[in-house]
């Protein structure tokens, strides 16, 4: 009986080995225990890609293990995967309900996904349940971020250290705010106590280095950096911020050696090809600086700063029959075509002048330039664009093309500016001349010196197929007192700082305007935007508001009796009934306290209408002020008064103001340029480096 007993026994607990072999075996794939425990050692190395593969590969052999569900949603948080992460918590959720660990998980995922108040609602409810959870301020305090409120987020970090002083999280992120807003001894405090507790971690020397950075102390900096990429020999971010302070410090050769490092361990290091590309330029090595950014944009095709940079070197250097322009510009063409299928037109004409600029050869993107001039009712245009493609091109001229040249020739034979014989090529329409300025900063982690890049940027958005009427010039300063020396001694009408800051996913463009002459300000302002074509939205944002204070001028060509031609038309948004003032040349000056123009009522010599449009001239009927005809070819024109009816949108690369400040048409932000923004919340950059910190 008893040998009876020992046999069954045996059995069942052979039954029960065979069983449970896959989760007790000591070595192999199939234990979730041990792949667990990888999975766990990866994180703490911060090596998120094998960590989350480790815990993919847990929760493949057992789906009810929760504690690796919230680990693999964890590491793709890290990752950036806020939608994939999200997916994972809730089957963690599932499994394990009221857990205050997941909940705060699942808040910063939500508030990292622009679901702000829903993110809100589960901080405060875990704070009301347990008022010690740190977590829960850590969440809030990103919240108060992604509101600009600094106070308010330092205040979340001081509750979760009043909770617990030697946080390693909260001490970090109150010398991360700190430094952001330019506290640096307060920074430095925290910094220190962050380094008695943690000193022998790399993030805690990373942090360190970027705070000495942004300080400008680079000796330091660099001190920390190199610390840290000791601790942990495969952090890129360390050695990307090593790069940004070698390129500080002018050391180049330094940076070109860390980025090719930083290449042959991920080809696809977008930053690591850009900031080797802006070194090699700065050495003077322009052709091998835009084979860098070539070959950085096969792998990184929508970083647009580099793509900008590219383009920027390859118009000033390479020469027009250069087959590489053709293949840039058919970037822009593609853009110009996604813009035309969400029916933003705006945005596909920037595109089209953008591929021009690049290569002025292509027939196809001078073709579809010119469909939309013809579709803005710009006949003239259209045909001078033809006109340019059957000079140059007589190959691409098919015989519906010839009948459409022909066609629009016989058409146009009696056009304003030939019944005046003007010819609109020649004419000078720069009105404005405006100074663009940026603090020589290369503080920069994303883009080294993107403060410059900004600017240039700033200033080539004006640049345009079509005659602007602005004109700008890009310099660094050291501040705003710099800035209007070098405006007002230069003659400029107005000046603007720029400035931007960005993350991984979006970019803020800052800039503030004001008068050459007496520096007063006249707008400020800050444009965000996410997503794909991020840097081009945020300057063309900010192109419409400096033209929106901008005064629609021109000045009288030719007169006949009380009829006369001004240098306005169409292209300028100028239509019928249009109503100008007539003062005196030279008379014209920029107001003292704001946007806009002032003169003197004795300098006021008439008024007109316009009676007839062209596209670049236009024809009008003048009354002259006073007993006195004074009224003279060369005198200028401001726009007065716009007819009561609905404003249409119109071309948006042209002052955009009557004299009072209003907008002539509505093509600014309030149009086809915002629905090209995603409803997402903007987000200081520093947020994505607080979130980060575990």
């Amino acid at each position: 009986m008893k040998s009876q007993k020992n046999k069954i026994a045996i059995t069942l607990l052979l039954c029960c080995a065979f069983c449970f072999q896959p989760l007790f075996s000591q070595k192999g794939q199939n234990n979730p225990l041990e792949l667990f425990e990888q999975g766990i050692s990866f994180e703490n190395q911060e090596n998120w890609f094998d960590a989350a593969q480790s815990f993919f590969q847990v929760v493949t052999l057992n789906p009810s293990y929760s504690e690796a569900w919230f680990h693999l949603a964890s590491c793709n948080y890290k990752l950036g995967e806020f939608e994939l992460a999200l997916n994972y918590l809730l089957k963690a959720e599932e499994l394990e309900k009221n857990n205050s660990r997941i909940e705060n998980l699942k808040g910063l995922l939500l508030l990292a996904l622009g679901r702000a108040d829903e993110a809100k609602t589960i901080f405060n409810k875990i704070l009301k349940e347990y008022p010690n959870d740190v977590n829960a301020h850590f969440g809030l305090a990103e919240l108060e971020l992604y509101d600009g409120k600094f106070s308010g987020a330092e205040q979340q970090y001081a509750e979760a250290l009043r909770r617990q002083p030697v946080n390693r999280k909260a001490l970090l992120s109150m010398a991360l705010i700190c430094a952001e807003t330019e506290r640096f001894t307060q920074a430095e405090k925290f910094l220190n106590q962050a380094m008695q507790q943690y000193s022998g971690e790399s993030e805690v020397h990373f942090l360190a280095s970027l705070i000495q950075f942004m300080k400008g102390n680079i000796k330091d900096a660099e001190k920390h950096v190199r610390i840290c990429i000791e601790l942990n020999k495969g952090f890129e971010p360390g050695y990307q911020l090593l790069s940004a302070i070698l390129y500080s410090e002018g050391r180049y050769e330094d940076v070109i050696d860390i980025s090719d490092y930083l290449i042959s361990r991920n080809r696809n290091n977008g930053k690591a090809w850009y900031l080797k590309g802006i070194a090699q330029n700065k050495l003077g090595n322009t052709e091998d600086a835009i084979d860098t950014w070539d070959a950085g944009l096969s792998v990184s095709p929508q970083d647009e700063m580099m793509r900008f940079q590219l383009e920027l070197s390859a118009r000033e250097k390479l020469p027009l029959d250069d087959s590489r322009r053709k293949e840039w510009a058919g970037y822009h063409l593609v853009n110009a075509r996604q813009y035309e299928s969400r029916f933003d037109k705006s945005g596909a004409v920037y595109e089209y002048q953008r591929a021009l600029l690049l290569d002025p050869q292509n027939v196809k993107a001078r073709l579809s330039y010119a469909d939309n001039l013809e579709m803005n009712g710009m006949h003239e245009l259209y045909l001078e664009q033809l006109a340019f493609i059957e000079e140059n091109h007589p190959e691409a001229i098919n015989q519906k093309l010839k009948d459409t040249i022909e066609g629009y020739k016989s058409l146009l034979g009696t056009t304003l500016a030939k019944k005046w014989n003007i010819d609109p090529f020649y004419l000078d329409k720069i009105r404005w001349n405006i100074a663009v300025f940026y603090l020589d900063s290369n503080t920069s982690i994303n883009h080294a010196d993107s403060q410059r890049l900004t600017a240039l940027a700033a200033s080539d958005v004006f640049s345009g197929i079509a005659i602007t009427s602005v004109k700008t010039q890009v310099t660094p300063v050291s501040g705003y007192s710099e800035a209007y020396k070098k405006a007002r001694s230069a003659g400029f009408d107005y000046f603007i700082l720029v400035s931007s800051s960005e993350s991984e996913e979006d970019i803020t463009l800052k800039a503030s305007m004001y008068t050459g002459r007496t520096g007063t300000p006249v707008m400020e302002g800050s444009w965000f935007a996410t997503g794909n074509n991020r840097f081009s939205t945020v300057l063309r944002r900010f192109r419409n508001k400096v033209l929106e204070k901008l005064v629609v001028r021109g000045k009288i060509l030719v007169r006949n009796g009380k009829v006369i031609v001004v240098d306005l038309g169409k292209s300028e948004n100028v239509g019928k009934d249009f109503e100008f003032k007539i003062v005196k040349k030279g008379g014209l000056k920029i107001s003292d306290s704001d946007g806009g123009l002032t003169y003197k009522d004795s300098d006021v010599t008439g008024s007109l209408i316009i009676t007839q449009t062209g596209e670049e001239v236009s024809e009008a009927e003048i009354t002259q002020h006073g007993f006195y005809d004074r009224v003279n070819v060369d005198d200028e024109i401001i726009l007065v008064k716009v007819p009561e009816k609905e404003k249409a949108e119109g071309v948006d690369t042209v002052p955009n103001s009557d004299e009072n400040g209003n907008p002539v048409v509505s093509n600014s932000e309030g149009q086809s340029l915002l629905k090209e923004i995603r409803k997402n919340i903007e987000k200081p950059a520093i947020v994505e480096i607080l979130r980060s910190i575990y």
